[in-house]
């Protein structure tokens, strides 16, 4: 609960902070949910933010990280900002005075009072809003909503033990900490990756453990519906929520708010720039395109994608000028401001991966910035042909066999294979086809490079609206086909919900206190059981390189053997044994912990390292070796060496191995 109640000061940190930048840009939303929608995303970035300057001079740790947060609080909070935050009645919704009585006769007051409202909703919108009775469909999706919540809280609740967390996610932030700055590790290429989401997960490591950086996840997942019930609400009115309730019920989308990754932030912030375009095109200005480029920068630097997902805003920003009520003259400016802000915003994480490495984006495009890696795009990322038929039909191999598209637990579900297609036999609102357009100009491109459902999130909101418009329409109409249509969205409904309370099942008992933290990891993470016994045998001094690529649980500095021979070489030119320890040994490594899989071929694993060094091995006895079989079934022989140990020892005297 302590982790909980951290990330909720957090998040109201973030709000207090977000909504005093939200205010200097124009008068917020009408409606508070879709104010914290925004707000939230601008609090935690700049917090972000902070943090990344706090590492280039090496102060990130908890003395500068609580300067921040106490900074933030002085300049968002003035008496004269606790006032315009408090609701007043009669208050125009923007903060602004109201007017005196006398103001009110001449009418003064109500041009602002106007821009604030919100746009009008269309009539099936409208009836909804009036009616009181609360429908079998509206009641289906509201407990859909708040079963997926829960279960994704109750997931995000247990200690993490996804892979990738435990390779970059996490240990990223942790390697940060222990250094105090944020630099380039060459053999941990994610420390030049945009980190906006990792540099949270620091904060939350910095003052209370890896749980917080799991709730982290969960609470952006939170923003992301609110953005998403806000797009759909100017169509939708009070069944906005249902958007969100499709949209978190992707299998893809509530798994990754009980994960320590980046996915779901990727689409929080992403929606939350797409539901500040979508203001813009209402009342278009140079403060509201900042903003605009604002929450798009700061996606920038939560996933490359989010470069493709900025793009396409930009784009779209430039056609709005071909509307009557924009402009080409007012489209240009706003386009310029959007770009100019979220380079600015953005571009930081871009410029310093360039002054570490010579590109960009590293370490994708090696052709193309002399840098990087061709392992990260190679053939079996793009399963499917990215030819313009395939890329505009991949909704359907991605729904029916997503165990291609990298991940079989990360997949959309079966929402918008089932139903989008509909949208083709109906006539849209303008603002609903512009949202989808958005959302599938940028699935399609991302396509053309990396086919993976996980890097394609921010499409899933305006997906989501799009459907949840559709089961509104049939809603409101009668007949046997649109109840069917409704049935199978409840169906659907019903069996994403299923999924997301019965991910919660292995972790429960640590989630809700039954089961110890260090008796669930003992258990369900093999690295953790042996970072207990080099936390309890290795001197601090210790430096491990080793097979296993889950490096956050074990409390020494540790490199992966396989990053290190990719970026030296090492084994390609015919060295000996006593030649790759000793290379080892001049790179300041102390320790080397081997984990081949038994039998080998049980999980996909480079036994390079093992073949060279097969001679040095045989002549030693570990210093700890255990048999661990993780909760997949895969069983790993985990084995640690010391490589000071130049000369070949016996057995121990029992004959047996030391454990």
């Amino acid at each position: 609960m302590l982790d909980l109640t951290f990330v909720s000061l957090l998040v109201c940190w973030s709000t207090v902070v977000g909504l005093a930048v939200l205010r200097r840009l124009g008068p917020p939303p009408p409606h508070f949910a879709d104010a914290l929608g925004l707000a939230i995303p601008l609090g935690l970035g700049a917090l972000s933010l902070s943090a990344l300057g706090l590492g280039q001079f090496g102060w990130l740790g908890r003395p500068g990280l609580l300067a921040v947060l106490l900074l933030g609080v002085l300049a968002s909070i003035r008496p004269a900002a606790i006032v315009r935050l408090l609701p007043r009645r009669g208050a125009p919704s923007d903060g602004s005075p109201p007017p005196s009585p006398r103001d009110r006769e001449r009418g003064e007051g109500r041009e602002e009072r106007a821009l604030a409202e919100p746009p009008s909703l269309p009539p099936a919108a409208s009836s909804d809003e009036r009616s009181t009775p609360r429908s079998s469909l509206r009641l289906a999706f509201d407990a859909a909503l708040a079963a997926i919540l829960l279960g994704s809280l109750l997931t995000a609740m247990a200690p993490p033990t996804d892979g990738d967390a435990l390779c970059y996610h996490l240990q990223v932030p942790k390697l940060f900490l222990w250094s105090g700055s944020a630099g380039f590790d060459p053999d941990l290429h994610e420390t030049v990756y945009p980190l906006v989401t990792e540099l949270l997960y620091g904060v939350a490591l910095a003052f209370r453990g890896p749980v917080s950086c799991r709730l982290i996840q969960w609470a952006l997942g939170v923003v992301f519906a609110l953005n998403v019930a806000a797009l759909a609400r100017p169509m939708l009115g009070r069944r906005s929520r249902w958007a969100a309730t499709i949209a978190l019920g992707v299998p893809a989308v509530s798994n990754g708010m009980g994960a320590p990754l980046n996915d779901v932030a990727l689409a929080a912030f992403s929606s939350a720039a797409l539901v500040a375009w979508c203001r813009w095109l209402d009342r278009p200005s140079i403060p509201a395109s900042a903003l605009v480029g604002i929450l798009a920068g700061l996606a920038m630097g939560v996933k490359y994608p989010a470069l493709v997902w900025a793009g396409v805003i930009g784009l779209g920003m430039v056609l709005a000028g071909g509307s009557t009520r924009i402009g080409w003259g007012a489209a240009i400016r706003g386009s310029a401001a959007f770009g100019a802000v979220a380079l600015l915003v953005g571009g930081c994480w871009y410029l310093r991966a360039s002054l570490f490495t010579g590109n960009p984006v590293h370490p994708f495009f090696r052709e193309t910035f002399g840098s990087g890696l061709d392992v990260v795009l190679t053939p079996d990322k793009r399963p499917m042909a990215p030819t313009p038929w395939n890329v505009l039909t991949a909704i359907g191999p991605m729904t029916l066999d997503p165990g291609r598209f990298d991940s079989f637990a990360h997949q959309f579900g079966p929402a918008f294979l089932l139903f989008l297609p509909a949208l083709l036999l109906r006539w849209p609102p303008a603002r609903l086809a512009a949202i989808v357009a958005v959302g599938y100009a940028f699935l399609s491109l991302c396509l053309t490079q990396r086919q993976s459902m996980r890097f394609v999130l921010p499409a899933v909101g305006p997906m989501a609206v799009a459907v949840a418009w559709l089961a509104a329409d049939w809603h409101d109409r009668r007949g046997i086909a649109p109840r069917l249509l409704l049935a199978g969205v409840v169906l659907m409904l019903t069996f994403e919900a299923a999924i997301a309370v019965s991910r919660a099942r292995h972790g429960l008992p640590a989630a809700i206190g039954l089961e110890s933290a260090e008796d669930y990891l003992a258990r369900r993470e093999p690295t953790y059981r042996v970072g207990r016994w080099i936390d309890a045998h290795l001197p601090d001094s210790a430096r491990i390189v080793g097979q296993d690529h889950r490096g956050f649980y074990l409390p020494r500095p540790y490199t992966m053997e396989k990053a290190h021979r990719r970026r030296t070489g090492l084994g390609t030119r015919g060295e000996s044994p006593a030649r790759i320890v000793q290379h080892f040994l001049d790179r300041g490594f102390t320790h080397l912990l081997l984990c081949p899989p038994d039998p080998p071929d049980a999980v996909e694993f480079d036994p390079e390292l093992g073949r060279l060094l097969a001679p040095w091995l045989d002549a030693r006895v570990p210093l700890y070796a255990e048999s661990i079989t993780d909760p997949d079934g895969v069983t790993r022989q985990y084995a640690l060496y010391d490589l000071r140990d130049h000369d070949p020892i016996a057995l121990a005297d029992d004959g047996e191995t030391p454990r």
